[in-house]
């Protein structure tokens, strides 16, 4: 008898002016929403996938930071090319730039320097708990800079990460750099022959 007033007095239950146990159930159905759209991937700009690393059963979390697939941004390309620290008494933004790819020997592609980023990555900590040790060999870190290289379908055409050998030429001893374009040059055709096999 108490069994069937506990259950009777559940049925006649409101809330909101909705039954419990329909107000339950629509509590429920939406959390499962909320928990759906949780499932899906957005990505944060235009661009595409590349190794996507996720298989059926496999647990995504946004913590910790361990995606579980690649997005590639569509973007203007730029290359990043790292220089002796000494080349920053030369370098400077609009300096004209040249590059050759390994995959595209004998070929010269022209471009300006865009920037030199302020700081190497010596200069960089993370707290660990631990003390911070300095580089034995001072002045490994090279200097970064990005070089923005005319448009060419050829460049396009190639994957990003690509190695590249560059060159920046200042106004400084203008006609030394010369010799540095007809090395660069030889380097370029020197790509025509596959020594690494």
């Amino acid at each position: 008898m108490a069994e069937q007033a506990q259950i009777q007095s559940q049925l006649d239950s409101m809330i909101n002016g909705e039954q419990s146990q329909v107000a339950s159930l629509r509590a429920q159905l939406a959390e499962a929403k909320y928990n759906l759209d949780q499932t899906t991937v957005r990505a944060p700009s235009d661009g595409y996938i590349t190794q996507v690393l996720i298989r059926p059963g496999t647990y995504a979390a946004s913590l910790p930071l361990r995606p579980v697939m690649v997005f590639i941004p569509e973007q203007k390309r730029l290359i990043v090319a790292q220089f002796r620290q000494n080349s920053l008494l030369r370098l400077e933004k609009g300096d004209d730039a040249e590059a050759v790819f390994n995959a595209l020997p004998g070929q010269v592609f022209h471009g300006k320097l865009v920037s030199i980023l302020p700081v190497v990555p010596g200069g960089s900590y993370q707290a660990q708990g631990a003390l911070q040790s300095l580089t034995v060999t001072p002045g490994s870190d090279g200097v970064l800079a990005t070089i923005e290289l005319d448009p060419n379908a050829e460049i396009d055409a190639l994957p990003d990460g690509i190695y590249a050998q560059v060159a920046v030429y200042s106004d400084h001893f203008a006609h030394v750099s010369v010799m540095r374009k007809v090395l660069l040059r030889m380097t370029s055709w020197m790509h025509y022959l596959y020594l690494d096999h």
